[in-house]
């Protein structure tokens, strides 16, 4: 019946919104109508015209109160008396233009401040896989002592897939890797980035090709022997300008035909946050891409480079699938316990795969978040501040509408309206100073040999963020003001336009805003200035090595089909070769390079002559495979011992050389040149270490010393490698002269990556720490303008307030440097509290900056001493200025003021 009521009444409900004039029309004729009548009945019963009316006006209750019980009947009247609110709102906030500007600028910078880490902390935390219900997919990891979100290799993969039932689907696919494209044998290749994913990948996770098919789930089961492709979207339209012929066409990946047999859909950008595939292979052509020679990909249990994802099933939980996979990872033990020794596996969700220890990005964004949620509180407080001034303006409207009868509730809800009004334009334009400072940040390049797309934007979520900020800012900022001014003596208010609350309670709202934004202001300067101070402090520290004139050259014969022998031929060609080219110093090749950006490779081990701990059989450490000519290239010296030689070859006993790291771990009261460690295990290859070299950073500048091993090329070759080449003057200008030694030896063969390394360099040390400066700075600087202008507006209001005050001063005999004193006291006193408050604040962010970004090894006392006083020294100008004009006050205007 209700729901009969409600549909019967709906469209009456929409006229009233819509088309109101016309239904108040309509309800004024027909209460008239009903006067008429009641007033003829009362005049056929005897009376007098005007008896007859005044008796049916009481009967009726009185037009316009009965035109409210019928208003209200119709339940609508929250969404009139809202819009009539906003109208209200419109034309009370256009008497004050210049407030109101300041407000939304306010708000805008505050918001959108906000919304540039709040998309960083979206796309690095947040955002879900783009697939079908992307909650049900979960990672399972492989875990060893030291890395608990380790890969499986292909063999495993299988077993997981077999043994696991928590699932409804395992799937396994690699990171993108450089592939070389061409259309012809006799083509040179170009660098694109490649997936190898299992059969099943595309059917587990619900997406659907827009053109073709996905993988058979046959095509994934014999090595080798299905040579097909599905084109990612962008691939497809930059190669095949769209045209959905391209099925069925060949390209050549690596020197092999593929032929294309489907094209994934444009929302689907694969699953890691930086990297964009152009295609997807079936893991049963890996040998095409094979990254390491000495393993064999589809046999070997320890050949470990697969990420494998899960579907979990609608009637599993996360708790059983970790247990069901810690059990068959025991099993793994037991049945391999060579290659599973120490090693189990568990599984991660989403959130926490993207929020590893390792990975410093995602803890960047919610530095940088915390921060802007600073600003934004400091941009409110402002806010707060003013509109709790612009209230006591108001004293004598709002007593007027109380004593007609409004309600206070009805009050509360008209000044909310107008803060609502304020934070909606704040929230535009802070969408607009979020979209800037997003796409700044995309502006940012990162040196890779695949391209790297910075996945923050301004997208849905983020605009739900900002909405919601706006909403919860206009509560913040307008319910302190709307209360307080609903809140007064009636007699008091219609008699004054301002409200002059007696007692010490009548700035302690002000005042808390001021100290919270100079005590916010200061936390957000300092954080500012700890982060300059660290990463200048790296770029003081350097990087022990040499980084001037070194040309970067990266190759993968792989590309072009070459077999093993045939990639240590063109390594020791090349070498040769360029050696020879005038202008340049020194060569050496590595397979990763310091601060670079790829992976450094792990060793296990077991170092001669330490006491291994019982829950543990085997260390490990980052290594790197390099030739002879490596530590004089880098100029990294060595210490003791010796680098590797020509004579270090495969069919000589196998040799190291460790970082001053390792060593001191290891053989801290003895030479660990001579000493020796085994590979894998106890049992496996021994190695002699024969020199130590100093210790620099690989990651990054800023990173704490690491042990670090390095291996000879001759006895460890790898097919992916990195040219270094020392010149004697611009690197760039040997570009030529590189590619030329490169022809000659095949002509065919692409350089997957060149540039200097003093790109890698700037990109860790000045660029990529010069990003994060500039945001924390500007956060820093907002923050500290918006303090000065509460500060200022709070002491100017005071003077405002006590005119009258001062200029009986000055009458009785009191200098102005006695009233400068007394109105410049009240500002020194907050700007005090503020600074011992942003002191407890500051100590806070610092720790949180150190234990997770950097390290400065306690507090650092000079990032204080130079913010405190430059903060303080800024806030007391800000109270100067309105304290100096009290003091120049007149006694005789004063007098008159009120």
């Amino acid at each position: 019946m209700r729901f009969e009521h409600w549909w019967f009444t709906l469209p009456l409900r929409l006229k009233s919104i819509f088309l109101r004039r016309r239904v108040e029309r309509e309800l004024a004729c027909e209460l008239e109508f009903h006067l008429e009548h009641k007033i003829e009945e009362g005049i056929a019963a005897g009376l007098s015209p005007q008896e007859a009316r005044y008796r049916a006006l009481r009967a009726m209750g009185g037009l316009e109160q009965k035109k409210e019980e019928m208003r209200d009947t119709r339940r609508v009247n929250w969404l009139t008396d809202f819009l009539a609110d906003v109208h209200y709102a419109f034309r009370s906030l256009r008497r004050t233009p210049g407030l109101t500007l300041f407000v939304i600028v306010t708000l805008a910078l505050g918001i959108g401040m906000t919304a540039t880490p709040f998309s960083m902390v979206d796309a690095l935390i947040f955002r879900p896989y783009p697939v079908a219900n992307p909650e049900d997919i979960v990672s399972l990891s492989s875990t060893t002592h030291d890395d608990r979100f380790g890969t499986f290799s292909y063999r495993e993969y299988l077993d997981l897939r077999e043994r696991t039932k928590s699932y409804d689907g395992v799937i396994a696919h690699t990171a993108a890797r450089a592939v070389g494209v061409s259309a012809r044998p006799d083509e040179t290749p170009h660098i694109r980035g490649g997936v190898l994913v299992s059969g099943n990948f595309f059917q587990v996770l619900g997406v659907e090709p827009t053109v073709g098919r996905a993988f058979r789930i046959d095509e994934d089961e014999v090595p080798g022997r299905d040579a097909v492709v599905v084109l990612a979207p962008s691939f497809w339209h930059r190669e095949f300008a769209s045209d959905p012929a391209a099925l069925g066409r060949k390209i050549r990946l690596n020197g092999k035909e593929f032929t294309v047999i489907g094209v994934a859909p444009e929302k689907f950008v694969g699953l890691s946050l930086f990297t964009r595939p152009d295609f997807y292979v079936p893991l049963a052509m890996a040998s095409t891409f094979a990254t390491d020679p000495e393993k064999r990909f589809f046999e070997d249990r320890d050949a470990r480079e697969l990420m494998v994802k899960g579907r979990l099933a609608p009637t599993a939980s996360l708790t059983t699938a970790r247990r069901e996979i810690e059990g068959v990872a025991q099993a793994f033990a037991r049945e391999h316990p060579t290659f599973h020794r120490e090693r189990g596996a568990t599984v991660h969700t989403q959130f926490e795969m993207r929020t590893r220890g390792d990975d410093v990005n995602w803890k960047f964004s919610v530095i940088f978040a915390i921060l802007a949620l600073a600003v934004l509180l400091v941009a409110c407080t402002n806010v707060a501040g003013l509109l709790l001034s612009r209230a006591r303006t108001r004293t004598r409207e709002v007593a007027v509408r109380l004593a007609l009868g409004a309600g206070r509730s009805r009050l509360i809800r008209l000044l909310l309206t107008e803060s609502l009004v304020l934070t909606v334009f704040g929230g535009l334009g802070g969408l607009v100073v979020g979209y800037l400072g997003i796409e700044l940040l995309r502006t940012f390049q990162i040196p890779s040999e695949l391209p790297v797309t910075i996945p923050f934007r301004m997208d849905g979520r983020i605009l739900v963020v900002s909405l919601a900020t706006s909403v919860l800012c206009a509560l913040f900022c307008g319910l302190v003001p709307a209360l307080r001014s609903t809140r007064m003596d009636l007699a008091g208010g219609i008699k004054s336009a301002e409200s002059d609350d007696s007692g010490k309670k009548r700035l302690w709202g002000r005042n808390a805003l001021v100290v919270a934004q100079v005590a916010t202001s200061l936390m957000l300067l300092t954080a500012s200035f700890l982060m300059a101070r660290s990463f200048h402090h790296d770029l003081v520290r350097g990087t022990g090595f040499s980084r001037e004139r070194l040309l970067l050259a990266r190759f993968d014969p792989r590309l072009v089909q070459y077999g093993a022998a045939e990639t240590e031929r063109f390594y020791q060609l090349l070498s040769d070769r360029v050696r020879e080219l005038p202008g340049v110093e020194q060569a050496a090749l590595t397979q990763s390079p310091p601060l670079g950006l790829d992976a450094f490779e792990s060793v296990s081990f077991v170092p001669e002559g330490f006491e291994m701990p019982r829950d543990r059989e085997s260390f490990t450490s980052a290594m790197d495979v390099i030739d002879p000519g490596f530590f004089a290239t880098m100029g990294i010296p060595i210490l003791r011992g010796r680098g590797f030689r020509s004579t270090d070859t495969a069919s000589t006993p196998q040799v190291a050389v460790v970082n001053e790291r390792f060593a001191e771990r290891y053989w801290p009261e003895s030479d660990a040149v001579g000493q020796r460690f085994w590979l894998d295990a106890r049992a496996g290859t021994s190695v002699q270490i024969v020199g130590v070299a100093k210790t620099i950073p690989y990651r990054s500048t800023s990173e704490d010393p690491t042990e670090f091993v390095y291996l000879p090329l001759a006895q460890h070759p790898k097919a992916r490698m990195v040219l270094l080449l020392k010149t004697s003057g611009d690197p760039l200008q040997w570009t030529e002269s590189l590619k030329g030694a490169v022809r000659a030896i095949d002509a065919n063969l692409p350089l997957v990556e060149l540039r200097t390394y003093e790109d890698l360099y700037r990109y860790h040390a000045v660029e990529g720490p010069a990003v994060a400066i500039r945001l924390v700075s500007t956060m820093g600087a907002i923050g500290l303008l918006l303090a000065v202008a509460g500060l200022y507006g709070l002491v100017a209001y005071n003077v405002s307030r006590r005119t009258r005050e001062i200029g009986i001063r000055m009458a009785i005999g009191a200098a102005p440097t006695n009233v400068l004193r007394l109105v410049i006291g009240k500002g020194l006193l907050l700007v005090g509290l503020g600074t011992v408050l942003g002191l407890a604040m500051g100590f806070g962010v610092e720790k949180l900056m150190n234990s997770m970004l950097f390290n400065t090894g306690g507090i650092d006392f000079v990032a204080y001493l130079v913010v405190v006083p430059a903060m303080v020294l800024v806030t007391v100008l800000a109270a100067y200025i309105p304290a100096r004009r009290a003091s120049k006050i007149s006694p005789t205007i004063a007098l008159r003021w009120e």
